[in-house]
């Protein structure tokens, strides 16, 4: 693995507070979306790293997800699985308020379609949905996150630079654009980011529930039955 699954901790917990702090500036809804292919070959693996990385580019430039889109936020991972490769964007999205409201409202084969059409292909192709949507089990996730906070401390110190830029060879493992570019923009003058509890809103209900999906999300090569987060109940 060659980006710890720490990197995908911090980043959770990163992402968080931006969340916490685009709700607090602006009525929005949260998506999540997840891009990608399956079953790809070793030999063709590069190959299609590059494709998909140019097909997302081209998705968010389509006029139904530019108009109801506020940014978002990027991952890239890799899972292996035998001698398959199946590469995954993971992607947070702020979208518009009235994004549930008629026309702007992109349904699950909505989304097929559009990625289909970025790739210019239509076989092995992976799009998975999901709304962010307030738990109603905050105290668990806040229990997880004090744990998870422990284990980091336990390991190094907590100071994240806010300009990491994990690479994959060449490629950009993740991304921030538009509204949540702006934000990060916002607290960069911090240099850094302490990762402490009373930092983050756990009154945020959207945030703890974005949080727990992001602890899935693993920049870089990793075994699909590796889970470096099973211990976070």
């Amino acid at each position: 693995m060659l980006v710890s699954w720490k990197r995908s901790l911090q980043l959770a917990y990163y992402n968080h507070y931006l969340i916490t702090q685009v709700n607090k500036e602006k009525p929005v809804n949260w998506l999540i979306v997840e891009l990608g292919l399956d079953n790809v070959t070793e030999e063709n693996i590069n190959k299609e790293l590059d494709h998909i990385l140019i097909g997302f580019n081209r998705l968010f430039k389509y006029k139904s997800i530019a108009q109801a889109s506020l940014g978002y936020f990027r991952m890239l991972d890799i899972v292996k699985s035998g001698d398959l490769y199946y590469p995954r964007i993971y992607v947070l999205l702020p979208m518009i308020k009235s994004y549930f409201q008629g026309r702007y409202y992109i349904k699950h084969d909505n989304w097929v379609s559009l990625w289909s059409k970025a790739l210019n292909r239509e076989n092995n192709l992976f799009v998975k949905m999901k709304v962010v949507s307030s738990k109603k089990d905050d105290h668990r996730i806040v229990l997880k996150m004090e744990q998870g906070l422990s284990i980091l401390h336990d390991i190094e110190n907590t100071k994240i630079p806010v300009n990491f830029n994990p690479q994959l060879e060449s490629r950009r493992l993740i991304g921030y654009s538009k509204l949540l570019k702006d934000v990060m923009d916002q607290i960069e003058s911090d240099q850094a980011f302490d990762l402490d509890m009373d930092r983050f809103d756990v009154k945020d209900s959207i945030a703890n529930c974005a949080f727990e999906n992001m602890l899935e999300w693993h920049p870089g090569f990793r075994f699909k039955e590796n889970n470096p987060f099973s211990n976070l109940k």
